[in-house]
């Protein structure tokens, strides 16, 4: 592993990516503001664009530091680098997550906002300790954004594997097409979900298990892609 070639393609795709991610900051912050005005319209127009920015900057950056290098003729000088194909996929999904987090973080904590539980009237209404509240906000915070770093992180290995938009997008379309009918259609029907969903609310054992199970799958999908890509011996 050539630690220097990787901090220099991190830098050069973050460098490369500046002024997109400070513009989705800013959309995130704006919707942030929107979200904890009070005003029910100014609520709905927040959260609404904080999903916006969570779903623009995961395209923008599959397609733009990931399956823009030929396109944007970066790929011969990565090829110019001592640089194996796993020396690259690990620069890459480290430039992707930072840039993907960075805008992400600041939706994620406007969705607080989406939750059915009034979070901060609860805490507000509660003798519970301001620390146990953290704790407990902090849990709620790390569920929303964990689940779509789990979606982010599935979609962008396809990209960084396959390094085709057409795969990409099928793998996109599956997740979304399966995720969204089990939510929609199935979820409902589930006599468990229910209990699932309250014991979620209390912070009771489904909480962490949920926690560790997206920890668990993120590793997981980032283990395989570079296990692929240092069984690559060309870019070719």
């Amino acid at each position: 592993m050539n630690t220097r070639v990787i901090s220099r393609l991190i830098v050069k795709d973050c460098s490369l990516m500046r002024w997109s991610i400070a513009a989705y900051t800013l959309a995130a912050l704006v919707g942030l503001g929107l979200a904890a005005s009070g005003v029910s319209s100014g609520r709905s127009a927040g959260i609404t664009l904080a999903l916006n920015v969570l779903i623009g900057v995961s395209f923008h950056v599959m397609l733009g530091p990931v399956l823009g290098e030929r396109e944007r003729k970066t790929l011969a000088f990565v090829m110019s680098l001592p640089a194996s194909p796993g020396d690259a996929a690990l620069a890459k999904i480290t430039s992707a997550f930072v840039l993907f987090l960075i805008p992400a973080t600041v939706a994620a904590t406007a969705l607080v906002f989406l939750s059915p539980i009034d979070v901060f009237g609860s805490m507000g209404s509660s003798d519970r300790t301001v620390v146990s509240h953290l704790l407990g906000w902090s849990a709620y915070y790390a569920l929303v954004l964990g689940a779509w770093v789990l979606f982010f992180s599935v979609v962008l290995a396809a990209a960084i594997v396959s390094e085709s938009i057409g795969w990409t997008i099928a793998v996109l379309t599956g997740l979304v097409f399966v995720f969204g009918n089990i939510v929609i259609q199935v979820a409902p029907k589930l006599g468990w979900v229910g209990g699932y969903i309250r014991d979620l609310a209390r912070g009771g054992p489904a909480l962490s298990i949920t926690l560790m199970a997206e920890a668990a799958g993120i590793a997981l999908v980032i283990a395989v892609m570079l296990m692929l890509q240092r069984r690559k011996t060309s870019f070719v």
